[in-house]
């Protein structure tokens, strides 16, 4: 695995941008891991949805491995937040957890949220629909 896949990515693979599906398919589906984070927000975001059954079933679609969060995603993500709010330049709860995952595990996280994550320090952070508008 390479590549973490934050909820904005992951809604532009859904929404079938083509920047983003062309950048996917340059790597092997095994590069790929979706935080168990990421996966809660996306079946949030299907069920409060006026099309829940459609919604949730294009969730479930998605081929990617669920990364399950364990106490060293946890360790980084605490980290991150506590440095972050000392700083008074906190991000989202979920947000930290996601980059501590990527963090912890030295995968890029893959997002178009480049402003929040930019912030955590030693992250590394690719955001392949502006890359791809920029080129």
């Amino acid at each position: 695995m390479k590549f973490l896949l934050d909820t904005h990515a992951v809604i532009a693979i859904m929404k079938g941008e083509s920047a983003m599906l062309a950048r996917l398919r340059t790597y092997q589906p095994a590069d790929f891991g979706l935080p168990a984070i990421v996966a809660h927000e996306l079946y949030y975001g299907a069920c409060k949805s006026q099309r829940a059954a459609a919604n949730v079933a294009r969730v479930e679609a998605l081929q990617f491995e669920v990364v399950s969060f364990d106490v060293e995603d946890a360790q980084h993500a605490g980290a991150i937040r506590a440095e972050l709010t000392a700083a008074g330049t906190p991000i989202g709860p979920y947000d930290a957890l996601i980059a501590g995952q990527a963090r912890a595990r030295r995968l890029v996280l893959v997002t178009h949220n480049v402003r929040e994550f930019a912030r955590v320090p030693g992250l590394q952070v690719e955001d392949w629909l502006v890359e791809a508008r920029e080129n």
